[in-house]
């Protein structure tokens, strides 16, 4: 008997991440790149493990970071994440963001574009970390040039 897992019963019903885990190689620096810098809070913290949430949010552990060390991290065109990206509903959230940003001396760019508003930066260990407002509401059709980005 060949199973159909296109059938309802057979479906899965993903409504969106739980969480993104990140191997970092100090625990410390990118407790404030992602606390100070983009205002997540520390639901918990042993110096080995920190687990982070949006402000706000009470329902997911948005972000899990664990310190590993100094370790090869994954390069562009390589298997891993190379970046991460939060969506904000509007142009405010961004500018909110930017002035946090650069009150924290954290170094970014902010694009304005036909598919979208951006800002891009790296985290401590390299990772390109986008605050972006979709100029529609929803990756419906073909997506925004910025998943296409290479640098």
């Amino acid at each position: 008997m060949d199973l159909d897992l296109n059938q309802p019963e057979w479906t899965l019903h993903l409504t969106w991440i739980f969480t993104a885990y990140l191997q970092v190689s100090n625990l410390e620096r990118s407790l404030s790149f992602y606390q100070d810098g983009l205002g997540m809070n520390v639901e918990w913290n042993d110096n080995e493990l920190a687990i982070l949430r949006n402000m706000g949010d009470a329902t997911t552990h948005t972000l899990v970071l664990r310190q590993v060390g100094m370790r090869p991290r994954h390069a562009l065109e390589e298997p891993g994440v190379t970046r991460i990206a939060w969506q904000v509903t509007d142009s405010a959230d961004l500018d909110r963001a930017e002035e946090r940003l650069a009150g924290q001396g954290v170094h970014y760019q902010r694009f304005h574009e036909a598919d979208a508003d951006r800002i891009v930066m790296h985290d401590p260990d390299g990772l390109s970390v986008i605050l972006f407002q979709a100029a529609e509401p929803s990756l419906t059709g073909r997506p925004p040039a910025s998943l296409y980005w290479y640098h």
